[in-house]
């Protein structure tokens, strides 16, 4: 009887072996993340390639990692597949592990429509259409590359601002606090192209509208109540004053959180300055030190922070009386070189670019016949709170705010002589001889203590005053 036998080298080859663990759908967070994954092989060498950039693939012994970095994008990511190779040739085997990342889910406060200031919640996550100036479906801000905080009221108000350049929309997300901010849109060189402001606050204005009772030509306004910005309507809180603005800006300027004292050389002893921060919540400069002259269209788009001042020019030529005249380096003492009745809607009495109030909401004009949208404000109706400072009737407060002044961007609020003015987006009258009196003026209503001044008055559009929006 014979017997064969066999070597070691004839002996059958283990089937390859590769397990991984986890080996089902990996889900990274919509904030960016990551995961490892236990590699096991009989073949010794391996290696994991991803066919997307957004997800990367790490290698150490045994194992991997797959990380991703926060999705900024408001679609989710498109699938990853990793795939995960040991041996070579013939013997070798392969196995795929998918790696999503969705996206946040956000509020579209553009949804029914676009404006220059959007309403926030707190402890929100929100998106606005970023493509366009104000109100506009057609007028480009121009090639954004990226969005940025300007300046917010309270530090870490705004926790997140992005840019979704496929959407063209800016990201949003808020602390659970209220206050306000501003954002804008960047392009490469970091110009803002253009700025919004962010009205951060639990408030729905159609809650509480008032509307006024028709005038002689039929006409009504539909008033919030409380003004724009203002982050409550309690008697005697700073919170309820709200912002100011500069006639036919669209951008707001914190109002002051205390009373102001000049001292003799017109320095402050208290200027009312509020604090405000960047993203990283350090302290940005006092809007009244950052004051500028000279303000065009195109600088006030670029520069949302910068209150642009009226200056004056030194003629060198004596009057009469021996006195130097000083003449308005802008003669109309407005704010911005070129002039324009419209850029509230004054003239038109439609909403412009440049209005500052929210979706559904406008800068209150004069109607067609020059009735006042203030007429039915009475100082005999109403009543004056002496110890909250305010003036209030049928129901509405209106607090005094002082205003930032058109010579300086300084505050003006005295505690001996409080008052404020709520713009109007209709011209003031001007002179009939502009040659001779070229000062041009908004108008505005007056509020304080006195029957013969409540009442709408004119002043220069360079004032930064409060305002109230009406329903459009």
């Amino acid at each position: 009887m014979l017997f064969a036998s066999c070597s070691d080298d004839d002996a059958p080859m283990p089937d390859p072996e590769l397990t991984l663990t986890p080996d089902t759908e990996i889900s990274l967070p919509v904030g960016g993340g990551s995961v490892e994954v236990a590699v096991s092989t009989n073949l010794g060498s391996w290696t994991a390639l991803s066919n997307e950039t957004w997800c990367e693939v790490t290698l150490a012994e045994g194992k991997f990692t797959v990380s991703a970095d926060a999705n900024d994008a408001l679609a989710a990511r498109p699938t990853a597949t990793v795939t995960v190779t040991a041996g070579e040739g013939e013997r070798s085997i392969t196995r795929e592990v998918r790696v999503t990342q969705g996206a946040q889910t956000f509020t579209d406060l553009s949804a029914a429509g676009c404006a220059n200031c959007y309403i926030v919640a707190p402890k929100s996550a929100s998106v606005f259409d970023a493509a366009y100036k104000g109100n506009s479906s057609t007028e480009s801000i121009g090639a954004a590359e990226g969005a940025e905080l300007v300046w917010q009221s309270a530090q870490g108000l705004v926790t997140r601002v992005a840019y979704a350049a496929d959407e063209k929309k800016i990201i949003v997300e808020t602390a659970d606090k209220s206050g306000n901010a501003v954002v804008a849109a960047v392009d490469e060189s970091g110009t803002i192209l253009w700025s919004w402001h962010l009205w951060i606050v639990d408030y729905d204005p159609s809650a509480s509208l008032f509307t006024t009772a028709p005038n002689a030509s039929g006409t009504t306004w539909s008033f919030m109540d409380r003004n724009l910005g203002a982050l409550t309507v309690e008697r005697g809180s700073f919170d309820s004053h709200g912002l100011l603005y500069q006639w036919g800006r669209k951008d707001p300027f914190p109002g002051t959180t205390a009373f102001t004292i000049m001292n003799e050389d017109y320095t402050y002893e208290v200027d009312g300055e509020p604090e405000v921060y960047g993203i990283d919540n350090r302290v940005l400069p006092k809007f009244g030190l950052t004051a500028e002259f000279h303000g065009t269209i195109e600088k006030s788009i670029q520069n949302p922070a910068v209150f642009y001042a009226m200056t004056y020019k030194h003629t060198g030529v004596e009057d009469e009386y021996g006195e130097e005249i000083v003449e308005n380096d802008y003669k109309t003492g407005d704010w911005v070189d070129v002039s324009n009745d419209d850029y509230w809607g004054g003239e038109s009495r439609k909403k412009t670019i440049y209005d500052p109030c929210p979706v559904g909401y406008k800068v209150p004009v004069c109607d067609a016949d020059g009735n006042t949208p203030y007429a039915w404000l009475v100082y005999t109706v109403g009543k004056w709170d002496e110890a909250n400072r305010g003036f209030e009737q049928e129901g509405q407060w209106f607090p005094t705010t002082g205003t930032r002044a058109y010579a300086s961007g300084g505050l003006d609020y005295t505690e001996a002589n409080p008052y404020s003015g709520l713009w109007i987006g209709t011209k003031g009258k001007a002179s009939d001889n502009l040659e001779l009196y070229p000062d041009l003026y908004g108008q505005y209503m007056f509020i304080i203590d006195s029957k013969r001044m409540l009442k709408v008055s004119k002043d220069k559009r360079s004032q930064g005053m409060s305002l109230r929006c009406v329903k459009e």
